[in-house]
């Protein structure tokens, strides 16, 4: 039987059998690939994947990856919306993540992070923030500039104040600062009276003073503080 030699994954006859030849340009499809249909988002979950067509990629899932610093090449992924670093160790983010503007959510959990880069503040486009099991002390006052941010975790942290311009968060719907050492909430909280249903500050050493207050700045708000909401 003659040969049908045609190129990129078209199929060809060999001895009545039927070979599909795969073009290199299409071999990423194979290691940590996801995509349905052309329609969706191009979803990667490791880095040598993401190499292979860095224009395209826009969720990186790298969940469980033994890492132990950030990755550089993240850097190039100019079209990245979502980036899961969750459980890997790299300890913090280089400023230069500023350069992912077009971010809608990052999962920075679990990830030994000391401290938060004011780059995170050039992020504007961020609607998710996970910062939760670390060891945050404190928190960047660039944090204010995220004003399309829905939802931020920073449970279990070792948060003892918030900068005062997480009070300026007004798209801000879910707030969790569980098991951190915070005594108060920052002075002016109108912002975030604008949309927060959801505040969780269980396991922090807030007074009843302090409690009050903060129900009565967010009267839309439900406040979980230890026995009592």
């Amino acid at each position: 039987m003659k040969a049908d030699n045609q190129p990129d994954g078209r199929s060809r006859s060999r001895g009545g059998l039927r070979v599909f030849s795969l073009s290199v340009s299409l071999a990423f499809l194979l290691v940590g690939c996801s995509r349905s249909s052309s329609d969706e988002p191009l979803r990667v979950t490791t880095l040598q994947a993401a190499m292979a067509t860095p224009d395209q990629v826009e969720e990186l899932d790298l969940y469980y990856r033994r890492l132990s610093s950030f990755p550089p090449q993240i850097l190039r992924l100019r079209n990245l919306k979502r980036l899961t670093l969750r459980t890997c160790r790299v300890g913090e983010l280089p400023i230069t993540i500023a350069s992912l503007t077009g971010l809608t959510a990052l999962d920075m959990g679990e990830t030994s992070l000391t401290n938060l880069t004011p780059g995170v503040g050039s992020l504007t486009n961020l609607s998710r923030l996970w910062l939760n099991d670390n060891a945050l002390a404190s928190l960047p006052g660039e944090l204010g500039a995220l004003q399309h941010l829905e939802y931020l975790n920073c449970d279990r942290n070792q948060l003892s104040r918030l900068p005062e311009q997480t009070g300026s968060l007004r798209a801000l719907k879910w707030l969790r600062l569980n098991n951190n050492q915070l005594h108060a909430m920052p002075d002016d909280l109108s912002g975030l009276a604008q949309n927060l249903k959801t505040l969780y500050l269980m396991g922090n050493p807030i007074p009843d003073e302090e409690r009050t207050r903060i129900r009565k700045a967010l009267p839309n708000c439900t406040v979980y503080f230890d026995g009592a909401r």
